[in-house]
This record gives structure tokens, C-alpha cells and sequence, in this order.
């Protein structure tokens, strides 16, 4: 095959040789039958680098096309054919280039061993299948026939529903809203995906707990955030941790659960609560109040979310019906 090397574009000449490696594979031209060029005699029939043409068959092995064997130089490889000899994507290389990281193997591993083992998955914060209101939903559904418009509605979501949420928060948690307020979404980690997407950028810097709930960590993460960890003690985020982080880095958004955090459990206490209102105003740092567990005290009694004691507007609040309902219902 022959190479033809422009050097008078900007294209770098380790990618003009992959590309042409690659269009002699797609093509045919190249067979996998041979070996490519070593190293060496290719840098040399190119009148380049060694180095050039390493990174140019590196490119092709994180491609997937071709197989380093020691020993034996660069080998096409046979895993990109499907049987009518068209080329099969690599996705294992798509998932690692996507906007969003997969799941950490621990969590993977987590999932799976639970599940295979019938173990309680503590990581999911989720109810116990004797606990989900099956008899209720039946008598509500019995009573109430579903009767509901199954096309696009309201971009905010059902207004009944978000009325009913108003009335909710009011009498649970002293919260005054307005159904114009209050976006539904699939599931409170959707919520977090949204205000990722639409408020921060790549490079900005949040402030989250730690520990903190597994399932956010690689939105965060993936994102392209600076992180900075918060400790929890048995009374939550300590506000002086805040200053210090806001001297030293510029803190874009603060995530905090203060009611029964995940994994920690701990409920942060009132004080810590109102100093950090304080701080959000005094450095104008918006708070995500990630609030699933307030509901499901042991005494019933429910204490104050930080959006209820936020007189500025600087908390966006978030919540669902996961972890006192039904998880599968994906209602946040």
C-alpha cells in the first residue's frame, strides 16, 4: 500500500499514517493474514521518526484494528469482521470516549454479587420488597380508573402531580412552592444529571461530601469537575471546611444531603445548617439539597431542609418518591 504524507497540513503525520493503515484494512487492501511493516522499516520507507510510527500504531491498537504481539511486531486484527465481513464498532472504545464514565467496577461487582446471592444492596439505599405499597397502588388504581392523555404533556411534568408535591412539601416540610416551580423528573438522579448539564461547565469546581452516595460520584467525575471532598462528621459538613476550600479555590455549587447522608447517616445539626445558608449567601455559591431520606425518621418527626430556611433562593432542592414509595416508579 502506498502512503502519500502531506507535510504542509496541520494534521499531525502519526494520524495521516494511521488513517492510511486504516482505510487499507477497511478496504482490504491490507490483509490479516501478514504482519504490518515493523517499526522500524516503516519509519524508515517514510523517512520518519521511530517514534511517529509508534503512536500512529498506537492509535490503531486504542481503535481496536490492530494487536501488538511481542515478538512478532503489528498484527491486524481479526475481531473487527462480522460474518459478512462488515466492520463490527468497537465499544468498549465508544464507552471509555463517551461523555459519561461507565460504572466503577466496584459498583459493578456490588450489583451483581447482591443480586446473584439474594444479599441486601445497602449501596441503593432502596426499600425492602415487603415494604413497597403493592396493596395500596391496587385499591388507588380500583378506585381511581386511569383515564389519563398518554401523549407529550406538560414539559415540567403532570401539573396534578406537581400540585399534590406543593401541598406535600408544605405540610411535611415547611416548604411555600408554586407548581411552576417544580420540574419532575425520572428519578432524583436525573435531577443531578440536568443541573450538571445546564449550570456547570468542565473545569468548574463543587464541593461534595465525603463520603458520599456511589451513584453521583461519576457524574461528577465524568463531567470533567474538580472535586473537592468535604468531610462528615457525626454532625454533618463542618462550614469551616467551606471557608477554608473558598480561600484557597473558587466553589462553584455545593452538593450536601444533610438528613441521614448517604452512607454516613448522619443528620447535620441546625446550627451547621443556618452557618451554611450564611456562607452561600456571604460567597454567593448556589447548594443542591439532595433530600430522599427525611421522610423515613424512626420517630416520624421531620426537621428542617435547608430550602425551607433559605429566605435568598440559593438552594435548589431535590427529592423523589424512591426511597418512600416505590424506586421503580422513577418519579424525582
Amino acid at each position: 500500500m502506498e502512503f502519500i504524507l502531506d507535510r504542509s497540513i496541520k494534521k499531525p503525520i502519526y494520524k495521516q499514517i494511521a488513517e492510511h493503515i486504516e482505510k487499507g484494512i477497511t478496504s482490504g487492501e491490507l490483509s490479516p493474514d501478514h504482519p504490518l511493516p515493523s517499526e522500524r522499516a516503516l519509519a524508515k520507507k517514510l523517512n520518519v521518526n521511530r517514534s511517529t510510527i509508534v503512536t500512529a500504531y498506537d492509535e490503531l491498537h486504542a481503535i481496536g484494528l490492530v494487536v501488538r504481539k511481542k515478538g512478532s511486531g503489528t498484527h491486524i486484527s481479526t475481531d473487527i469482521w462480522g460474518i459478512a465481513h462488515k466492520r463490527i464498532p468497537n465499544w468498549g472504545r465508544y464507552v471509555e470516549d463517551g461523555s459519561f464514565l461507565p460504572n466503577l467496577p466496584l459498583v459493578q461487582k456490588l450489583r451483581i454479587e447482591t443480586q446473584k446471592n439474594k444479599m441486601i444492596n445497602l449501596s441503593s439505599g432502596e426499600l425492602t420488597p415487603d415494604l413497597f405499597p403493592s396493596d395500596q397502588f391496587t385499591s388507588i388504581l380500583k378506585e381511581n380508573p386511569f383515564d389519563e392523555h398518554l401523549g407529550y404533556g406538560h414539559p415540567q411534568g403532570n401539573e396534578v402531580l406537581r400540585e399534590t408535591i406543593c401541598k406535600h412539601v408544605e405540610t411535611y416540610k415547611n416548604m411555600k412552592v408554586q407548581p411552576d416551580s417544580i420540574l419532575i423528573t425520572s428519578g432524583a438522579q436525573q435531577a443531578i444529571h440536568l443541573i450538571v448539564q445546564c449550570l456547570l461547565k468542565p473545569g468548574d469546581t463543587v464541593a461534595i461530601e465525603n463520603p458520599s452516595y456511589s451513584y453521583s460520584l461519576p457524574v461528577f467525575q465524568s463531567a470533567g469537575f474538580r472535586t473537592l471532598l468535604l468531610p462528615v462528621d457525626e454532625h454533618g459538613v463542618n462550614p469551616d471546611d467551606i471557608i477554608s476550600f473558598q480561600k484557597k479555590h473558587r466553589i462553584r455549587m455545593l452538593f450536601l444531603n444533610p438528613d441521614y447522608q448517604n452512607p454516613t447517616g448522619t443528620k447535620m445539626s441546625l446550627e451547621r445548617r443556618k452557618r451554611i445558608l450564611e456562607l452561600s449567601s456571604e460567597y454567593g455559591i448556589p447548594i443542591i439539597e439532595d433530600d430522599p431520606y427525611s421522610l423515613t425518621s424512626f420517630d416520624g418527626k421531620i426537621g428542617s431542609t435547608l430550602k425551607s430556611m433559605d429566605d435568598s433562593g440559593n438552594v435548589l432542592y431535590i427529592s423523589s418518591l424512591s426511597k418512600v414509595v416505590a424506586s421503580g416508579l422513577r418519579i424525582g
